[in-house]
């Protein structure tokens, strides 16, 4: 049994960073964009002892909105088991108590454009014009593709974004979260200027950030970041570099967690990337997180909405793995069956400019050269993705998964979280 972790926390004034100490399970439910963060999923690990985060990516500011009142309420709803499984036994008991700090250990992460970023170097005309062209080219070799599945790509001028709306967006989520009094906010893909860290700290939000080294952490820390997501290399999606155009790092989570915690010793680390199994858990507090953080864990329960070609991407890389947990629904055969590599994932480029990892399919090996330019690439794929998916042609569909994918497991998430659980 693992006694609550006491993080180190400077500031009285954030309730989240205690409630997050004294969850009684060091479990954090990722932010999941594109549909598999739920309400539902984020409630029922809360109320089977963890965190979790919705994920604000990809939506507006009024969807965002909704989902924290939905959470909130649904946390209001129920009650907390006397016991959530940190010593990982069965089910829980029914009987029930209040729990005083489920609230507290709701979050919400952002993604950070461009526009804020300061960890973006500036680009002159010359690069930016460079960088249209890419993204033109682009979209040009993807029409085929696009054609086949009966969807259009956009035109290069439609998917570059305009920095004055993704700077007013932003603006927005923070007075959102000033409104909401959101306990805890986290960043991705970016690192906003401290004025920001600042505002949210004196709304009595605990900001945080998405880092992969050492580097990353220590400008983090220095901007004003409360708490850190230290993210290894097995991670499921995007990796969360603060410069997208850097090149994401190899070095095992537990080495990354350990390097973060000597250059930070008082700031509360959350371990996450490839967290599957209770054990890999244990070694990423032993190397100096306070709690891990797990997404594909989470894929393929109820409460989670993961489409129905991601569920079936899934279920085949456990199926191929002989892993197979509970009764699948999915169907006995899949458009690409015999396609290579369900059981391995690839780190790549095609379908957003951002690296990220998957489930290999075919369309990663045709467009392995796609430029880095995120959100363009995003954008440019959006259709044709859609499009594969709703026909089951998962041979083009970003199948976003860690490298623990084939342990993902078809049961309620309250049962991941004690499957995890140290």
């Amino acid at each position: 049994m693992r006694e609550p972790q006491t993080f180190p926390a400077p500031d009285s004034g954030l309730p989240a960073l205690a409630a997050l100490a004294a969850a009684p399970v060091p479990v954090v439910a990722a932010p999941m964009a594109g549909g598999p963060s739920t309400p539902e999923l984020v409630a029922a690990v809360i109320r089977a002892g963890g965190s979790g985060m919705l994920a604000g990516g990809m939506k507006t500011p009024d969807a965002v909105r909704a989902e924290v009142e939905q959470a909130r309420a649904l946390l209001g709803q129920a009650a907390q088991p006397s016991s959530a499984g940190r010593s990982g036994a069965g089910p829980s008991s029914p009987d029930m108590r209040p729990d005083d700090g489920a609230d507290l250990r709701l979050g919400v992460n952002l993604f950070v454009p461009d526009a804020v970023n300061t960890r973006v170097p500036a680009r002159d005309g010359r690069a930016a014009a460079a960088r249209r062209r890419e993204v033109e080219a682009f979209a040009e070799r993807l029409r085929p593709v696009a054609s086949r599945l009966g969807a259009a790509v956009p035109t290069a001028e439609e998917a570059t974004p305009d920095p004055e709306s993704e700077q007013a967006q932003f603006e927005q989520f923070l007075a959102l979260a000033e409104e909401q009094a959101w306990p805890w906010v986290t960043f991705t893909f970016g690192l906003p200027g401290p004025e920001v860290f600042a505002r949210l700290v004196d709304a009595g939000v605990a900001p945080g950030v998405t880092v992969t080294d050492e580097a990353e952490a220590r400008a983090a820390v220095g901007n004003g970041a409360r708490l850190l997501v230290v993210q290894g290399p097995d991670a499921g999606g995007h990796r969360g570099t603060l410069d997208p155009a850097a090149e994401p790092g190899t070095a095992p989570l537990e080495e990354v967690v350990r390097e973060v915690r000597a250059a930070c010793p008082s700031v509360p680390l959350i371990a996450a990337g490839g967290i599957a199994a209770a054990d890999q858990a244990r070694a990423a507090l032993e190397a100096g997180a306070d709690a891990v953080q797990a997404g594909t864990a989470f894929l393929r329960t109820p409460e989670a909405g993961t489409s129905a070609a991601h569920r079936a991407g899934l279920a085949r890389a456990s199926e191929r793995n002989g892993l197979l947990h509970g009764s699948d629904p999915e169907p006995d055969s899949f458009p690409n069956e015999s396609a290579p590599g369900w059981a391995d994932t690839t780190v790549t480029r095609a379908f957003t400019g951002r690296w990220a990892r998957g489930l290999t399919v075919p369309f990663m090996a045709e467009f392995a050269d796609a430029p880095a330019a995120y959100p363009e690439v995003n954008v440019l794929t959006g259709a044709l993705r859609k499009a594969a998916a709703a026909a089951m042609d998962l041979d083009a569909v970003h199948l976003w998964a860690g490298t623990g994918a084939q342990k993902a497991r078809q049961v309620p998430a309250a049962e991941v979280v004690r499957s995890l659980a140290p």
